[in-house]
């Protein structure tokens, strides 16, 4: 029979989630959760999941060891996904690569995780031509996602299809000939972007 201090901390948390309470509320309460519970308990894996998810960014190696302290009790596309980024925001992008193969293998009609994968193995792997066909998907699934639609163009661009590319920012971003074709030559010549640019 689980713990009634946790079963109320448990609570507590799903509550100012629900909310959106600061992070730094959020951070204690998660940690004292991941403290608390049983280990292996369903109430311990959400607390390191949602704490993984709240420090990835600023913590990514802790963030890192918590997504493989849940994958320990089994696949999850949710966890792999957050390893993935936790590796690629420490340089591993080889296991940032494995991480979103796995998410994306476990749930395949997902838009961020084939967005991640497709934008690490264009940018991070320089592999666009393969990343054609998880930034495809990841577009057509949140086609009004600003993020998905330069991230595809920019494998288009690069992967040879610049006429593709500049179509698709002037269809889904809305800009102009110019502004798309100057953009789509900075990225197939791999200079920055024009700053003047939208």
């Amino acid at each position: 029979m689980p713990d009634p201090a946790v079963e109320e901390l448990f609570s507590n948390v799903n509550w100012a989630l629900s909310r959106g309470l600061p992070k730094r509320d959020l951070l204690a309460m998660l940690k004292k959760l991941v403290k608390t519970a049983a280990p292996d308990s369903p109430e311990q894996r959400f607390a390191k999941i949602e704490l993984a998810e709240l420090i990835v960014r600023d913590e990514p190696f802790r963030a890192a060891r918590l997504a493989r302290d849940v994958l320990a009790l089994g696949p999850d596309p949710r966890v792999y996904g957050l390893l993935g980024i936790a590796h690629s925001l420490l340089g591993s992008l080889r296991a940032s690569l494995d991480a979103y193969q796995h998410a994306v293998a476990l749930d395949p009609e997902h838009p961020a995780y084939r967005h991640n994968l497709g934008h690490l193995l264009d940018a991070g792997l320089d592999r666009p031509k393969e990343a054609l066909v998880h930034l495809s998907a990841a577009f057509r699934a949140a086609p009004h996602e600003p993020a998905l639609a330069s991230s595809y163009a920019h494998a288009l661009a690069r992967a040879g299809q610049a006429a593709r590319a500049v179509e698709l920012l002037e269809r889904s971003l809305d800009w102009s000939n110019a502004a798309a074709v100057a953009c789509v030559e900075a990225w197939r010549a791999g200079k920055p972007v024009p700053a003047d640019l939208p």
